[in-house]
């Protein structure tokens, strides 16, 4: 038969997990990754205040890459392959990537101005100031993740602590087994199901998701034990038994 842990009290965290608290972690690895991004702009901005010099680049050549992901959707980017001399008479050719706009009203053989790094020439602005302006762009769109972060994280925590309040401190009772339901969400391209059951009070309850075999063992009309919460019931299969408690 199914459940989280034996007849142990199953942890807080082990049940925030299992109740949708892993989704957190997507949300806090990206935010993560756009922190990182966007401390990296925002540090080429500030040396590009300090240290960055203008100069007139020769559009060489310019061309384009394509590509497709698992979906078919085709990504088209852009690049000139730009040639400048720095303030010290230094040549400097490289390719850089760029946006549409610029790419298609540019043509070859044209000087375009571009800001470079005194100390490193091999890296440039096309637009002046795109760095810092992909820094605040970076940190608004990881405020969005921040607070999709919390949210993703409120409603499983509210949830597991309601269940362990309800284990530790509500009525213990039996309900009666009323069967098995689909959840209309797939792992692997299968159905989860959720154990549905009926109190003495009337009222209904069901349990976390499992795959259909996990739940097999029950059959319509079985006594299995709840917790009465606030709110509703949890199954001790769910959330473990109460330190002491009897069958």
């Amino acid at each position: 038969m199914a459940k989280v842990a034996d007849n142990k009290p199953v942890p807080l965290l082990r049940l925030f997990w299992r109740m949708g608290g892993w989704i957190t972690l997507i949300f806090l690895v990206f935010l993560g990754f756009l922190t990182l991004f966007s401390t990296f702009s925002l540090n080429l901005a500030h040396r590009f205040d300090t240290e960055g010099r203008e100069a007139e680049a020769l559009v060489l050549d310019k061309y384009q890459t394509v590509t497709t992901d698992s979906d078919g959707d085709r990504e088209v980017t852009y690049y000139f392959v730009l040639q400048f001399e720095t303030n010290r008479n230094l040549p400097v050719e490289l390719d850089r990537s760029v946006g549409s706009g610029i790419y298609h009203k540019t043509a070859i053989n044209t000087r375009i101005p571009i800001w470079y790094l005194e100390s490193e020439p091999d890296r440039i602005e096309v637009s002046r100031g795109e760095n810092r302006t992909a820094s605040v762009i970076t940190q608004w769109i990881a405020l969005v993740f921040g607070i999709a972060a919390l949210v993703a994280m409120w409603f499983p925590a509210r949830k597991a602590v309601a269940a362990v309040r309800a284990r530790r401190y509500g009525a213990r009772e039996t309900a009666t087994v009323t069967g098995t339901k689909a959840t209309n969400y797939r792992v692997n391209n299968r159905y989860r199901y959720r154990l549905t059951w009926e109190e003495h009070s009337g009222r209904s309850g069901e349990s976390l998701a499992y795959k259909e075999e996990q739940l097999n063992g029950f059959r319509v009309g079985d006594k299995i034990t709840v917790y009465q919460g606030i709110k509703r019931a949890w199954w001790s299969g769910d959330v473990g038994e109460r330190p002491g408690a009897r069958g």
